[in-house]
């Protein structure tokens, strides 16, 4: 396992050849904070595409962090999960406003957010967007 610190808010984690992006509960990601987690996936990813699984639970995002992506390349797929409302807005402006390169679905269990990611394909077994 690999990790790296993302300012003080979050840590990203690569664990058999997935990233693991943890944030801090109760913490706000800035646009600052998301450039770090960006640069964070290029070190870990080390120019492979790899699967991510981003941990959305009790964070609040700014409007301008939430413009901010890894780059195509960077990543083949990302889950994200949460378990609250405010998860799920969050999850719907990246899933709907964003045009990303690479496949992106809602969880709200890390067992099948874990399954989707290591599958490679295939629909949101949530039937969430």
């Amino acid at each position: 396992m690999r990790s790296i610190e993302i300012t003080d808010k979050g840590t990203l984690e690569r664990v058999d050849g997935i990233l693991r992006l943890s944030w801090r509960e109760g913490q706000t990601i800035g646009v600052e904070d998301a450039h770090c987690a960006v640069a964070a996936i290029d070190a870990l990813g080390q120019g492979i595409s790899l699967p991510m699984l981003i941990l959305l639970e009790g964070v609040n995002f700014t409007r301008e962090s939430r413009k901010v992506f890894p780059s195509q390349g960077s990543d083949s797929r990302i889950a994200l999960l949460g378990s609250s409302p405010v998860d799920y807005v969050i999850a719907l402006f990246v899933l709907r406003v964003s045009s990303l390169p690479y496949p992106v679905s809602y969880f709200t269990s890390s067992r099948k957010a874990m399954t989707w990611l290591r599958r490679g394909t295939g629909p949101t077994p949530e039937g969430k967007p």
